[in-house]
């Protein structure tokens, strides 16, 4: 800002005193030229003056008054030759012409302030005063050509005073402005700064309050997802006492009832109708009875490894279904599963592989096991007709929730369950599993 300050402040007082000595120079000018141009029309016919020119424009700068204001004056022809001068010694000498004289040349009034570094300007700086320096033009009066050019030198003291005035009350002017630019500019910064650091403060509450919250739902997650994975170990141990009890309640009943039965009618021939259809219909309920308790009951997996709880629902389907999926396991180290973990897997494959039995009877089936670093990825593929997965977000006719309850058995412990299929490309379900989490990322 201070470098900005001197650069703006000698500009402008440039500009000022270029200004005012350019104003001096024309006002001198115009009334030297009533002077000295009727004296001077002779040099449109050389370049000498006659004697009685000089003595007439001696006489004119020796009065009192010309004589205070102008200490020295020369005539110019082209080419830089002083034609006549106040100092005689210089009369007819050649001087390299200045840019002064050359703009004179071509009719500008050109001046300038203690510029007396010229050769010709030696003997007017010796004298240590300040003077203003004018080159005026003179035209020949009938043709306005010029024929000469008039160069005195003026006394300035009060051009000085006026000049180093204008220069203090430029550099006042600059040096206010700027010091108001300064402080109007700090007042900005001072508010954008304050305004930045409440913003900052706030952003850094509602970041903290955000992380607060964010542990909190993760510490909220944590337990709902460890209070599903125990809702859903106690729910597979409530299922698999009801099958037990339906097979040791139920089941026993009716099939003593049969047996009952079957007895009463053994030594008489043939066995009244009623009595076979009897038979028949508790035939039947036994044998639905003791499906629906062993579908109930999942087997007892708690000391089952990820392998054997694989390998485990694959037989356990095989035994009442002709599918025979293939079984590929990759990866080594085998997590240490939790109940409900294995409970997933075993209802997973359970459910998936009883689908493809379902819908896709013909149809080649894998089942593979991927162990990675942070997870498990159980995935069953079948290369049978497919389906829009939209479909399988709804519940089935019969009531059961398909892969929409097996969706939400996944994701309540945490997992990804995700399904890849359409029409005549096969059907591919997944299941990944966060183990060492308690939620999936």
């Amino acid at each position: 800002m201070g470098s900005a300050t001197a650069i703006v402040g000698v500009w402008v007082s440039n500009r000022i005193q270029n200004a005012v000595v350019q104003n001096s120079a024309n006002s001198a000018a115009l009334y030297m030229e009533s002077i000295v141009s009727p004296l001077s029309q002779e040099l449109a016919l050389g370049d000498r003056l006659s004697e009685q020119a000089r003595r007439a424009l001696d006489e004119i700068f020796m009065t009192q008054p010309m004589r205070d204001r102008i200490v020295s004056y020369k005539f110019w022809k082209q080419g830089g030759v002083v034609v006549h001068a106040s100092d005689t010694s210089i009369i007819g000498n050649r001087f390299e012409p200045t840019g002064d004289l050359q703009r004179a040349w071509i009719g500008e009034i050109s001046g300038s302030f203690e510029e007396l570094d010229h050769d010709e300007s030696a003997a007017e700086a010796a004298l240590g005063i300040p003077l203003l320096e004018v080159y005026s033009p003179i035209r020949e009066l009938w043709s306005g050509e010029i024929i000469a050019v008039a160069e005195f030198y003026e006394r300035a003291d009060q051009l000085e005073m006026d000049l180093a005035k204008a220069r203090r009350t430029s550099w006042l002017v600059v040096g206010s402005a700027f010091l108001a630019s300064t402080v109007v500019l700090f007042c900005i910064v001072a508010i954008g700064d304050n305004t930045i650091r409440r913003q900052a403060r706030l952003l850094k509450k509602r970041l903290a309050e955000s992380e607060r919250m964010a542990a909190q739902n993760a510490m909220l997650r944590s337990r709902v997802v460890e209070a599903s994975g125990r809702y859903a170990a106690q729910t597979d141990r409530f299922l698999k006492k009801l099958g037990a009890e339906l097979h040791d309640g139920p089941a026993q009943y009716l099939s003593l009832a049969a047996l009952r039965l079957e007895a009463a009618f053994s030594d008489k021939s043939p066995k009244p109708k009623e009595a076979e259809e009897i038979q028949q219909s508790l035939q039947k309920s036994l044998t639905e009875i003791r499906a629906l308790s062993r579908g109930l009951s999942a087997p007892d997996i708690d000391n089952l490894t990820l392998i054997d709880v694989v390998k485990r629902a694959v037989e356990d389907h095989a035994e009442h279904s002709p599918l025979r999926p293939e079984i590929s396991f990759h990866g080594s180290d085998m997590p240490n599963l939790s109940v409900s973990d294995k409970l997933c897997v075993f209802r997973f494959l359970q459910e998936t592989l009883s689908n493809t039995a379902r819908y896709a009877p013909q149809s080649r089936c894998s089942v593979t096991c991927h162990v990675r670093d942070d997870c498990i990825v159980i995935q069953v593929k079948d290369d049978g007709p497919g389906f829009d997965p939209l479909d399988g977000t709804v519940l089935r006719d019969d009531g059961g929730q398909g892969l929409l309850g097996l969706r939400d058995r996944v994701e309540s412990i945490g997992g990804r369950f995700q399904v890849s299929s359409s029409p005549g490309q096969g059907t591919t379900v997944e299941m990944t599993l966060f183990p060492n989490k308690t939620s999936s990322p």
